[in-house]
């Protein structure tokens, strides 16, 4: 039996986004199916896990219409999905087998946001 990626039940309008292609096609894609935007020039590549979709606008302006229940913007070339991010080591984050930096005046907005649980170091006292 082959599953899919997408769930059984239909997604209610708002946990979605309409993506459009070069063709004037807009296409629904559930936000969790996003995984992070990154912006090239005057472009800005949504990477979903289906595909990439490419628009031509600047990431500021998407970033002022996204759900930030959502996503977060980490760097000034990258939004994240914060729901997709796989790991964290150092300045950089993992989403998907892709590693994406943290820019420094990203870091404490995108660190307040996780549900880090916080360590301190053991005790070597004998």
């Amino acid at each position: 039996m082959i599953m899919s990626l997408y769930t059984t039940t239909p997604n209610r309008l708002d946990d979605c986004l309409f993506l459009g292609d070069t063709h004037q096609r807009y296409e629904k894609v559930p936000k969790i199916n996003i995984l992070y935007l990154r912006a090239e020039g005057g472009w800005v590549d949504v990477i979903t896990i289906q595909k990439t979709y490419r628009i031509s606008t600047h990431l500021g302006n998407l970033e002022a219409q996204l759900d930030t229940d959502f996503f977060q913007r980490v760097s000034r070339s990258h939004i994240v999905n914060v729901h997709r991010i796989d790991a964290i080591q150092h300045n950089a984050l993992t989403i998907a087998d892709q590693t994406i930096s943290i820019g420094r005046q990203y870091r404490s907005a995108l660190f307040a946001r996780l549900p880090v649980l916080r360590t301190s170091p053991m005790s070597t006292a004998s």
